[in-house]
């Protein structure tokens, strides 16, 4: 791209001679055309953009956490999740395995084999700060984190050390780094241990404004998964809209927010990109709009002009997905507008969260 910049120089001479009394102007030409002299400057403006986005609870009630492999599950939206240049998913029922015992509701434990799967199917660093971290325990939550770095995936929220926590997770992805952080509100009356604080991101006003702040610097966007609201709730609460505000005026640019089961709206508060509630993803609940979810998406654009780069933050969309009750292979995630069961519902789900959505890349 280029500024040209037209300088027009004029030179007007005025000379004045004198003899005896007269005074005689000299000749000012009428075209000035011909003093006119053009410069040109280049500027070179470099343009990228990625794409960014997350599903909602990963939460394996029984008969999911049964299954031996998750392959059939994430088949139909795997070319979705390839798509996006960075994806992450909120892992809420933590990948124990089955030395600490398998099991749903209330008390989850998830087998370790469900990080393969997501990371096979295109999920790049999980979420793990949610309100079932502690379920197992402290030891329980120490071995499903030794079980995540099993399988070399990333992960934020919840942390081995203070080293652990201190290590910022920031990805670059062409040149556009991106920094990730994660909170919950709800730990389901747990506590954690006084002298571990570093174990789970909780939501402390000081710490996240300190977090972000700290990260700020270091990255072109800053992306915060936060646990929170009520559940089964279709519009967020004040309080989620108060953190919001929060996490916006510390400097986060894209909040991706879950926890209450059902989908709830997208907003803007301040700078930042708010989706409230991306729902469930793949789970076996039974309540009302507790088997749709989908995938949010947006756009970073980043423009660098000399040695000054500006980031902007477009284009946000949702793809509506619904889990498919099957015995045989089991349940399983499609696109909703593939699934003939609830394809009426397309619509009221893209209304509810108040994006567009985006023709999905697998008909299956």
């Amino acid at each position: 791209m280029k500024f040209k910049i037209g300088v027009l120089l004029v030179l007007s001479i005025i000379i004045y001679s004198s003899i005896w009394i007269i005074v005689k102007p000299a000749r000012i030409p009428e075209d000035f055309s011909d003093m006119k002299s053009n410069i040109s400057f280049e500027i070179p403006i470099n343009e990228k953009s990625v794409k960014v986005g997350m599903i909602g609870d990963v939460l394996l009630h029984n008969p999911l956490y049964t299954y031996p492999n998750y392959d059939f599950a994430f088949e139909s939206v795997k070319d979705e999740f390839t798509a996006i240049d960075f994806m992450l998913a909120n892992q809420e029922s933590l990948p124990g395995g089955v030395e600490l015992g398998l099991s749903g509701y209330p008390n989850f434990n998830s087998p370790k084999h469900i990080v393969r799967d997501l990371k096979a199917n295109g999920i790049d660093m999980l979420s793990i700060s949610n309100n079932h971290s502690l379920d197992k325990g402290v030891a329980g939550l120490l071995t499903a984190i030794n079980n995540i770095k099993e399988y070399d995936m990333p992960y934020v929220g919840a942390y081995v050390s203070e080293e652990d926590r201190l290590t910022n997770r920031i990805v670059d992805i062409e040149g556009i780094r991106i920094g990730v952080l994660a909170y919950t509100t709800i730990l389901n009356g747990y506590k954690v241990p006084e002298d571990r604080d570093y174990l789970i991101g909780l939501i402390e006003d000081e710490r996240v404004e300190k977090e972000i702040s700290q990260l700020r610097p270091l990255v072109d966007v800053v992306v915060v998964s936060v646990h929170w609201g009520e559940e089964y709730q279709l519009k967020p609460s004040e309080n989620q809209k108060e953190i919001a505000r929060k996490i916006a005026d510390a400097g986060a640019d894209i909040i991706f927010g879950h926890h209450p089961h059902v989908l709830q709206p997208f907003e803007k508060v301040g700078n930042a990109s708010v989706f409230y509630s991306l729902g469930n993803f793949y789970s076996a609940q039974q309540f009302d709009y507790t088997a749709i979810g989908g995938i949010a998406r947006v756009t970073i654009e980043l423009f660098q002009i000399g040695n000054k780069s500006f980031t902007e933050v477009v284009e946000p969309s949702f793809l509506p997905t619904n889990v498919v009750k099957s015995s045989s292979p089991g349940f399983y995630v499609s696109p909703m507008r593939n699934e003939e069961s609830v394809k009426g519902k397309t619509q009221w789900a893209t209304d509810q969260v108040g994006v567009p959505s985006w023709p999905n890349l697998n008909n299956k």
